[in-house]
């Protein structure tokens, strides 16, 4: 990506932003990576204020929740001092109409972050409002969301955002050629009402599930969770809200050859469900389980297949050069403005 006004060969700096979890608190990020070796100098932050000049671009990974001070610091600066800024929304947004969904009832820690505007929030009502206010300021110059259902809500309100999926990276797994002795395995977050509701409802229709997950046991991370994915044979999904699509979940299981069985996702694009991943209602969800436990060699078939997909195709070494793309068309039509052309 050349910006109109830079001498050829030279690419614009970045700034990164990237909040991160306690589990990995001072890595680098792998767009950040993928970005110096496109050749961009490259600053990851967890938050501003930072050094900023027009000819650069901030790049902000995730949700502008998580970014209050560089919110404040680029509204406050004359919009033909402030760098290209483009969002990767990776957190979810409420349902469009067209999904046919009831909107989330948040429960109580998420209404008192709500109530709060902690920071840290991350339901679906604060990423949409925050982001909200972000846009009619002006910002962000180029909006990218990670799934096709985000996109959809976002356009009912008259914000128009890109389409680009988060992508296979090493760090997401590979397959180890380890024996699966694990039947079925649930990797999140344990705090979940919902989900743990659904867990406790199939455990008592006979399926075994062993669950893990935790933003700061670094051994749900890394090398560890590679490791685990590799001895499961079924990755279950159960999301937050019905109809989520927590995409990253789904490549993980996807990267490591594990069967992902989820519960109905919106628009679960560039997935195919009964090719990539099986989508069945929790109610059916048992009978489909012990399916594919008994019959391995269907279960490995679509684990080949997903995998084939997600390192061939929809890697995240596309997925950027796809952002980098949009971010030059963005830097065109804003020096074809201020030239008056």
């Amino acid at each position: 990506m050349i910006f109109p006004d830079q001498p050829a060969g030279q690419k614009p700096a970045i700034t990164f932003c990237y909040r991160g979890f306690a589990a990995n608190w001072g890595t680098r990020h792998v767009v950040a990576s993928i970005l110096e070796k496109a050749g961009h100098y490259v600053r990851q932050v967890k938050d501003g204020p930072v050094d900023l000049t027009a000819d650069s671009v901030v790049w902000i990974w995730g949700n502008t929740n998580w970014y209050p001070g560089l919110y404040t610091q680029l509204t406050a600066m004359p919009r033909a001092q402030r760098p290209l800024v483009v969002l990767w929304h990776t957190e979810p947004l409420p349902p469009p109409r067209a999904a046919c969904l009831p909107w989330p009832r948040l429960n109580w820690w998420e209404v008192a972050k709500f109530i709060l505007r902690d920071s840290g929030a991350t339901d679906v009502y604060t990423n949409y409002l925050v982001l909200r206010r972000w846009v009619k300021k002006g910002l962000p110059d180029v909006l990218v969301a990670a799934t096709m259902g985000r996109c959809g809500f976002l356009s009912e309100r008259g914000i128009v955002a890109d389409w680009v999926p988060l992508g296979y990276e090493p760090s997401c797994g590979h397959d180890l050629g380890l024996p699966r002795d694990i039947d079925v395995l649930f990797l999140g977050a344990q705090d979940v009402p919902r989900r743990n509701r659904l867990l406790r409802s199939l455990r008592k229709n006979g399926i075994r599930i062993h669950a893990v997950g935790s933003y700061v046991d670094p051994s749900c991370w890394g090398e560890h969770r590679t490791e685990l994915l590799n001895r499961t044979k079924i990755l279950l999904n159960l999301a937050r809200t019905p109809g989520e699509f927590p995409d990253l979940r789904l490549i993980l299981g996807m990267a490591n050859k594990a069967l992902v069985i989820s519960e109905p996702i919106y628009r679960p694009d560039p997935f195919v469900p009964g090719r990539h991943f099986i989508s069945v209602s929790i109610d059916e969800m048992p009978e489909k389980i012990r399916y594919y436990l008994a019959h391995d060699e269907e279960r490995a078939s679509i684990g080949e297949r997903a995998h084939r997909l997600i390192t061939q195709d929809v890697t995240m070494e596309r997925s950027v050069s796809r952002i980098l793309d949009l971010l030059s068309v963005r830097a065109q039509q804003q020096a074809l403005v201020q030239s008056g052309v």
